[in-house]
């Protein structure tokens, strides 16, 4: 009987300590835990923080451990000391705004000590982009002017289209001095406007090129060199770029498919003069016959370049074959021919082979 009561007094000590060991925990309370830092904030205005406090409202000492961000744009701080019953600690999170503008929400995860071990925390707000520098809206300087760029890419045009693409490159007089600007060496299929062709001291202006759809009859891209001029005198050359593609007559679901096995080919240094071949296979993974319409070899002289097709129509799940023969006798260095073949493709009705390699002389 003794030894009976003994036992009973020891379990219930235990299970007293194991019910006081559990109570003592520390529990952090966030006077809040979502801040806005508002709609105004400047894109280059330097970083913003916001510090959430927290108590302890447990009956044991609390110690944040880790803050985890949802992204690198914020970085955390926090109170490392263990923090009393009753008393106070905080994390911080401080948002870089640079280089992002528009609205943001970042979450911040804070591990602790107490119960629960992990409690969520939100940022906020709208960043304000800041208006860029001349250096930054122009970033091409050329002679007396700057731009915004200096290529105008003119996107895929059906060939009977009436619709018009242009392109514009902004441009900003940096001298001291009136001048005028033009271009030179524009082709027929392309038109060049310039608003205004006298630029005062300091001033800005455009200029847009068009594509004529009367004017251009060859399929494939075309990247010509315009000459651009400031006062009568050459001051650089701008790019424009043009990629014209059949009407589509076959339809799109269930239409020809090209895919090739090979469309890629590196030949090695050769001696000027010898003779490159290489064969490119494909096949049709349509349901309609794929033809070939044109080939055309991107700003490269096709003289020196030989292409056959065959068979001219390729059946639903045939096999076709590019051959092409490559002359380097004119030829001297690396070299990189893309050579588009036009098809009826509807989806995608350009489709392109690379030949690139170097040539010794």
């Amino acid at each position: 009987m003794k030894n009976l009561l003994k036992t009973t007094l020891l379990l219930t000590v235990l299970s007293f300590a194991v019910v006081t060991a559990k109570a003592q925990t520390g529990k952090i309370v966030f006077e809040k835990t979502s801040h806005s830092f508002g709609n105004n904030i400047p894109e280059k205005g330097g970083d913003v923080t916001c510090r959430f406090v927290f108590t302890n409202t447990g009956n044991a000492p609390v110690t944040v451990t880790n803050v985890q961000t949802s992204c690198g744009c914020t970085t955390p701080g926090w109170s490392k000391e263990p923090v009393a019953p009753g008393g106070q600690g905080y994390v911080d999170a401080t948002y870089r705004p640079n280089g992002r503008p528009g609205a943001f929400s970042k979450n911040l995860t804070v591990t602790n000590s107490g119960d629960p071990k992990q409690i969520s925390l939100s940022i906020s707000g709208v960043v304000i982009k800041a208006p860029l520098s001349l250096e930054e809206e122009f970033p091409i300087a050329l002679e007396e002017i700057r731009l915004t760029g200096k290529a105008f890419a003119l996107a895929r045009v059906v060939i009977d289209t009436k619709e018009e693409k242009a392109n514009i490159v902004k441009v900003y007089n940096s001298s001291n001095a009136p001048i005028n600007v033009s271009l030179k060496n524009i082709p027929d299929y392309l038109k060049a406007d310039i608003q205004p062709v006298s630029l005062e001291p300091k001033q800005k202006g455009e200029i847009k090129v068009s594509y004529l759809a009367a004017k251009k009859i060859k399929y494939g891209t075309s990247i010509d060199e315009l000459e651009l001029l400031v006062n009568g005198k050459k001051a650089g050359s701008l790019t424009a770029s043009i990629t014209i593609i059949p009407v589509a007559t076959t339809p799109k679901k269930d239409g020809p498919v090209m895919k090739f096995i090979n469309n890629n080919y590196t030949f090695s240094n050769i001696k000027q003069g010898s003779m490159v071949t290489q064969d490119f296979e494909f096949i049709n993974e349509g349901k309609i016959d794929l033809q070939i319409i044109d080939i055309n070899v991107v700003n490269k002289k096709e003289n020196n370049l030989e292409i056959t097709v065959s068979p001219e129509i390729i059946k639903p799940g045939e096999k076709g074959i590019v051959k092409v023969v490559l002359s380097t006798k004119e030829l001297e260095g690396p070299q990189d021919f893309n050579i588009e073949l036009i098809t009826n493709v509807a989806t995608n009705p350009i489709s392109n082979i690379m030949l690139r390699g170097n040539i010794l002389k």
